[in-house]
């Protein structure tokens, strides 16, 4: 199991946002490959870190990790780790040119950005999985000249403006100051002869075709990421990530919270009184039998462990409920109408007594919707699991 995020950045569970940051910050310097060439493990501790950043510093994953731990952020959409030139870029946006100050030998590269789509599905296609073929527009990198931006055959020379250091030193004051080569951007040399393909940017636009998988579970919202499937970088940097939305559709019967499914289960009122067993259709087409005890009354829940929604890259389904709803019939017969006043009668029920009562139309209340019903019932539930 990996370390816990907190663990990893040196801070308390309550520790604030400043606080996250700021130990962030301390040890990406600490670990940033630039300033470690020679230690192997660096590289991986600076993407831990990066990594444990990334989740405690968005309010709604952080909320998730202390609930789930790990094995939340597997369902949060992020389905595999940021690469370290992810978590460099994103250190660079955080603190200005610190990945400039410190490198040691030559420029990196930003990576090119990144690809979003957005895929629909059914609730059944979340339950199953889902595998998409994405067509979209790139950047691609240049097969004329391998992404290196240069004429096929030409070399780059040495940049005119800083001497191939790739930084020029300028007198304010007393101090000398050092910054990035304006001319060749830290790169040292400069293309005297670009690519005609690519006008020596070393990519071109062109169709692409990504296969992208939701695995079973997923959640409306979330987010799919496939690495290195984006916009290819200037000059042979690293392609950015493919990045597909996922967008569930509602679904006529269920409602999903979480792995759990909701649906109301009408029965009759022979059923409701008498008890019954009854089919009942799941997410995944198939029919379960459910038992219907005798004096069922509406607003009943059942629930059936297990027949709900897989828990996202984790064992295990959550279950169904299904509030019942006793219906009761809106158009019957005289003898329908004799027999439902001879029953009220057993059973003394006065407000049945009026034989005119049924020759009243009176307008329905508008139904409340099922699953406002039952919202703040499973409120506490839902938190429990």
């Amino acid at each position: 199991m990996p370390r816990d995020y907190y663990e990893t950045l040196g801070v308390e569970r309550g520790a604030s946002q400043g606080e996250i940051k700021s130990a962030f910050r301390k040890l990406a310097q600490q670990y940033h490959p630039d300033k470690n060439p020679d230690d192997p493990d660096a590289e991986a501790l600076f993407k831990e870190v990066g990594e444990a950043y990334q989740t405690l510093s968005d309010p709604k994953m952080r909320a998730q990790y202390d609930r789930f731990g790990h094995a939340g952020m597997q369902g949060g959409g992020r389905y595999s780790a940021g690469s370290t030139s992810d978590i460099m870029d994103m250190f660079a946006q955080m603190f200005g040119d610190f990945g400039d100050m410190m490198n040691m030998g030559g420029v990196r590269e930003r990576r090119g950005a990144d690809l979003r789509v957005q895929v629909k599905m059914t609730l059944e296609e979340a339950y199953e999985g889902k595998t998409f073929l994405i067509e979209a527009q790139r950047l691609e990198r240049c097969g004329t000249c391998s992404g290196n931006g240069m004429k096929p055959g030409t070399q780059p020379v040495s940049c005119p403006q800083c001497g191939g250091r790739g930084k020029i030193v300028f007198q304010q004051g007393f101090f000398s100051v050092q910054q990035t080569c304006p001319r060749c951007s830290g790169r040292g040399s400069v293309v005297e002869n670009p690519c005609a393909d690519c006008r020596g940017e070393g990519r071109v636009r062109a169709a692409s075709k990504t296969r992208v998988t939701a695995p079973p579970g997923v959640s409306d919202g979330q987010t799919v990421r496939v690495n290195g499937e984006g916009h290819a970088g200037l000059r042979g940097a690293p392609s950015g990530n493919l990045l597909a939305d996922v967008r569930v559709q509602p679904h006529p019967r269920f409602e999903r919270q979480g792995p759990n499914l909701f649906a109301e289960q009408r029965v009759t009122m022979s059923e409701a009184a008498l008890g019954a067993d009854i089919q009942v259709r799941l997410i995944d087409g198939s029919e379960e039998t459910v038992r219907i005890a005798p004096g069922t009354q509406s607003g009943h829940v059942a629930t059936l462990r297990g027949k709900g929604m897989p828990r996202l890259q984790r064992s295990g389904r959550g279950d169904l409920k299904l509030l019942f709803a006793v219906e009761t019939p809106t158009k019957l017969t005289e003898k329908e109408k004799a027999l439902m006043r001879e029953f009220a009668e057993l059973r003394s029920e006065k407000s049945f007594r009026n034989k005119g009562a049924d020759n009243q139309k009176q307008e329905a209340k508008p139904k409340r919707s099922f699953f406002k019903e039952i919202k703040d019932i499973f409120t506490g539930e839902q938190k429990d699991e």
